[in-house]
């Protein structure tokens, strides 16, 4: 778990990511970045509370767009 706020987000693989999705439940929050240089999808689930990074993990363009496309 990284202690970074979401605002100050970086992939660090090069380049600036683009947020294409997010979506909030309660206290959790869902985002998916991708990284076009590099064709890089990354998932983040973050909370408001310290550290506010749960989850970081590279997805493929199929799961994010499955993700994207769910209806809660």
């Amino acid at each position: 778990m990284r202690n970074i706020t979401l605002d100050k987000y970086k992939l660090y693989a090069g380049g600036t990511p683009r947020k294409i999705f997010s979506v909030a439940y309660e206290d959790l929050t869902t985002l998916i970045y991708y990284q076009d240089e590099n064709n890089v999808f990354k998932l983040v689930i973050a909370k408001e509370d310290d550290p506010p990074i749960i989850v970081e993990k590279g997805i493929t363009r199929a799961e994010a767009f499955r993700l994207m496309n769910t209806r809660p």
